[in-house]
């Protein structure tokens, strides 16, 4: 008989999703090695630029863009993954400031060339409170910086899926669903060991617990990014740099990009 116990998001599955699940796909490495050059070109990015890396996670990215000289502060609301990135950063001898805090409540007047949501961790606050994180990145942003976002697009929506990968102490058993009415990606992810315990998620408040993200279509957002006081420079498939020089796919890649830029004085 399986013994569950119940997990909070602080206690148990932030770092077993950025760290633990997210280092298992296959080459996620150099997804991420891809994603800043691609970041880089776009936002026509040169060190020592400073970055607000929102929802940084384990700081991933924010390593990479680190080691080449930029100037990194990393936010998110999980406090085992901002200290994880802070070890990252103190072993590799690398200078950023990571902090515990919720990206809808940053409060910069502009400090920064470059803003990044990325992992398509934008979509969790409904249209309103979405629309109210555009405005404080914008406010963020110096005149001429950009904002680089990662979302879900209602066009990767897929039918209820239910699906389980074997790992080395278990099984994940995954579920998720496109909501048609609310036009949110809904999922759900249990554990089970094999010394037959099952690790569920706990009932608690907060959005990073609750796996609901509103998926936009391009024209959705482009409408935000205006009314948020941002210039629209484009839409980009991410899909795109999961691929290798021959076609084959380097890494799942299930969400879009869009970037946006504050006008320049």
């Amino acid at each position: 008989m399986l013994k569950v116990i119940e997990k909070s998001w602080n206690e148990f599955w932030a770092y077993y999703f950025r760290v633990e699940h997210r280092h298992r796909i296959p080459k996620i490495f150099e997804w991420d090695m891809r994603l800043v050059e691609f970041i880089e070109k776009v936002c026509e990015l040169k060190p020592p630029a400073r970055i607000l890396d929102l929802g940084c996670g384990a700081g991933d990215q924010a390593k990479l863009l680190a080691a080449k000289g930029y100037q990194i502060t990393g936010i998110d609301i999980a406090p085992p993954l901002v200290d994880f990135a802070k070890k990252r950063f103190d072993e590799g001898g690398l200078s950023g400031e990571f902090l515990v805090g919720d990206m809808q409540e940053i409060d910069y007047d502009e400090e920064f060339e470059l803003s990044t949501i990325l992992s398509g961790s934008f979509g969790f606050f409904g249209d309103e409170g979405d629309l109210a994180l555009l405005k404080s990145i914008r406010r963020a942003l110096v005149p001429g910086g950009h904002a680089f976002i990662m979302y879900i697009s209602p066009k990767y929506r897929a039918e209820h899926v239910k699906r389980w990968t074997e790992t080395d102490d278990g099984w994940d058993l995954y579920e998720s669903w496109f909501d048609e009415e609310t036009r949110t990606y809904r999922g759900k992810t249990f554990i089970i060991r094999r010394d037959g315990t099952m690790i569920v998620p706990k009932a608690e408040p907060g959005y990073h617990a609750d796996e609901t993200i509103r998926c936009y279509t391009v024209e959705e957002l482009e409408a935000m990014i205006k009314e948020a006081g941002l210039d629209y420079m484009g839409n980009y498939s991410s899909r795109a740099l999961s691929k290798d020089g021959s076609g084959k796919s380097i890494s799942p890649a299930s969400s879009d990009i869009v970037l946006a830029r504050r006008e320049a004085l």
